[in-house]
């Protein structure tokens, strides 16, 4: 069996859902936005136009342009339209996601894929936390506030924020990805999730259309009440 590269271990199981979509769909041009160490052109299993963008590293391996640039700002102009983009583990960063968005899909051809990856706000022992801590505990240095530090995440990106953000510009089909990781990863979870889960039954049953029930049976699965990592993905409209 061939080893995995290392930029796919397993301490980040968001990048091997991300592949996997990707390896799937065979895209033939790619955007990937804070592409950080470069990891995605040997993760993918077929040839592949990918185009890098990132304010802090420096240009990785493998990819056919890559240029600096802040991602607060949108993707930038001069960059054409790709048959997917994707963004990993960045999003809890932005001032301004809708502007982002909407740059995204203005980078995307008709049916193009969007494929995110943040950490998950709401899975079950997340929810505990935050009654006792006052706010998630993967966000919590936001108390250094005068200087944009690299990893100073503040926004807290669930299924339901992005599900609002995703529709509101320009994106469809919102699908959540399966990530391989214990689900949940402690016992006493699955307690608070057969909590969350009844409640979202009744929403399910509830539903007046079939947007608000895709939203909720969503929102029932494992991924979402106990995994700690959320990959999203979702196609631009025509």
């Amino acid at each position: 069996m061939a080893q995995q590269p290392i930029s796919i271990n397993p301490t980040r199981t968001h990048r091997l859902a991300v592949a996997k979509a990707l390896n799937e769909s065979r895209p033939t041009t790619i955007l990937d936005i804070c592409c950080g160490d470069g990891w995605l052109p040997e993760s993918l299993e077929y040839p592949a136009h990918i185009h890098g963008l990132d304010l802090y590293a420096e240009s990785p391996s493998g990819y056919a342009l890559f240029q600096k640039g802040d991602f607060n700002l949108g993707v930038p102009d001069n960059l054409g339209r790709y048959d997917a983009a994707i963004c990993c583990e960045a999003m809890g960063y932005l001032q301004n996601p809708g502007l982002f968005l909407q740059s995204v899909r203005a980078h995307l051809n008709p049916g193009g894929r969007f494929i995110l990856s943040v950490p998950n706000p709401n899975y079950a022992g997340a929810r505990i936390n935050h009654l006792i801590q006052g706010f998630p505990r993967s966000y919590s240095w936001f108390s250094q506030n005068d200087t944009p530090e690299p990893h100073m995440p503040w926004l807290t990106l669930g299924l339901f924020q992005l599900w609002l953000l995703l529709g509101l510009n320009g994106f469809k089909d919102i699908t959540v990805l399966e990530v391989q990781e214990p689900k949940p990863r402690r016992s006493w979870e699955r307690l608070v999730g057969w909590i969350i889960k009844a409640y979202a039954r009744k929403r399910v049953r509830k539903a007046k259309n079939e947007s608000v029930r895709r939203l909720w049976e969503q929102a029932l699965s494992d991924q979402v009440v106990y995994g700690r990592q959320l990959v999203v993905s979702a196609v631009a409209c025509d």
